[in-house]
């Protein structure tokens, strides 16, 4: 299978990365700072070779050094980027069947636009762009900004004022199993998609963690593990951290 093409936003704007050795090095960053000799160490490659690598993403802005103020002979890389997507192969296998529910939504207002945001997004997809990590990110600052409005200041409360919120906006009818799943029927996000093979809520993944992040301050992951879009009749949330 063909390596995926990485983008990241960084100060300078958009990076696209194909390399291979270079996404690597990005991905054990994102988990913690580390020496070059550490990275060279994980991913086993020359020391040259690694040096090279993060000589080139200094210079893009994706990373930066400092000096270990343990040992001044030794630099520490951390991460000044972050990923927003990715590209890959084009595929328009399921864009007919999205068009033909817009088709068939025209009339009623409130379906029409949703099916046309699942056109919008699928639509990058189908042309080979992944936006899944920036729509994550755009639903987290949104959640972030609508965290004042909620009251509760403990998990249980939260969750079930989620759920009226998500149904008083027309965003899904929400079913709060216990303070670590959600299950949400008729999503805005998803609803009606036809199966991809992959779950598509990254914007609500995002929604959740800033709102439970933005009220009680805790830093949450919120995983959706099935949706309309791996053929089922609902999505079910993971919320870890709680």
């Amino acid at each position: 299978m063909a390596e995926k093409t990485k983008i990241y936003s960084t100060e300078k704007g958009a990076v696209v990365l194909k390399s291979r050795t270079k996404n690597e090095l990005i991905q054990l960053l994102t988990k913690e700072d580390k020496t070059s000799s550490e990275l060279q160490e994980e991913l086993g490659k020359a020391k040259s070779t690694i040096s090279v690598h993060l000589s080139d993403l200094k210079k893009l802005g994706v990373v930066e050094e400092r000096m270990d103020p343990e040992d001044n002979r030794k630099k520490i890389f951390s991460l000044r980027s972050r990923l927003v997507g990715s590209s890959g192969s084009p595929s328009d296998e399921q864009y007919r069947a999205i068009l033909n529910n817009l088709k068939s939504a025209s009339g009623d207002s409130y379906l029409f636009l949703k099916n046309m945001f699942h056109l919008i997004r699928y639509g990058l997809y189908s042309l080979g762009l992944d936006m899944h990590p920036a729509l994550k990110d755009i639903g987290r600052d949104a959640g972030r900004m609508l965290a004042e409005r909620f009251q509760s200041d403990e998990v249980d409360g939260l969750l079930e004022e989620i759920g009226e919120f998500w149904e008083e906006n027309g965003l899904g009818e929400v079913k709060v199993k216990n303070k670590n799943t959600i299950l949400v029927h008729d999503c805005f996000d998803c609803g009606d998609m036809p199966d991809v093979g992959s779950t598509l809520c990254s914007l609500d993944e995002g929604l959740l963690e800033g709102i439970i992040e933005g009220r009680l301050g805790l830093q949450v992951e919120v995983e959706e593990r099935e949706c309309s879009g791996t053929g089922k009749d609902h999505c079910r949330f993971v919320i870890k951290g709680v």
